[in-house]
């Protein structure tokens, strides 16, 4: 599982971010409380998903 913390990483952004991408109604998570987690695999195919393509974030 990562963190957003992680994502913000892998991704070379902001935490910031991370948070509004997380956020995202399309992006995979599970939110237990006010933390998220972010499968691997799930954010592994998510990347895939958008590579070459702009993301929009609302």
């Amino acid at each position: 599982m990562l963190k957003t913390e992680d994502i913000a990483l892998v991704l070379g952004c902001s935490i910031k971010k991370a948070y509004r991408i997380v956020k995202q109604p399309d992006f995979p998570k599970i939110t237990i409380g006010r933390i998220y987690y972010i499968p691997e695999t799930a954010f592994e195919n998510w990347i895939k998903k958008y590579t070459g393509k702009e993301y929009v974030l609302f």
